[in-house]
């Protein structure tokens, strides 16, 4: 699962724009320069088949379409904050391990 869902390259940058309040498809196509809206759909439902985040639809015209972490898409992110943080404190190090 992991792979599946860090295999795309926007994958967390659309998890930080959501985790932010950025959750509507247009505003993460806005936000994030040279994604596409193809290219975010599939990762949105590919997330969202991981139970990562959770698609909320309103009955609204025209239709109103936002997304949110579900409970474990919040530990899911923390998760990848811990990496990042570690990443940050070793840099290269952790590359040149064997």
């Amino acid at each position: 699962m992991f792979e599946d869902c860090l295999g795309c390259k926007w994958t967390i940058h659309i998890l930080a724009q959501i985790r932010c309040g950025t959750n509507r498809p247009s505003a993460l196509v806005k936000t994030e320069k040279g994604l596409s809206t193809k290219v975010l759909n599939e990762c949105l439902m590919r997330l969202i088949q991981f139970k990562i985040v959770e698609k909320l639809s309103y009955p609204e015209v025209p239709p109103r379409v936002e997304y949110c972490l579900t409970p474990f898409g919040q530990e899911f992110v923390e998760i990848l904050d811990r990496i990042k943080a570690l990443q940050d404190k070793f840099g290269n190090q952790a590359r040149s391990l064997p």
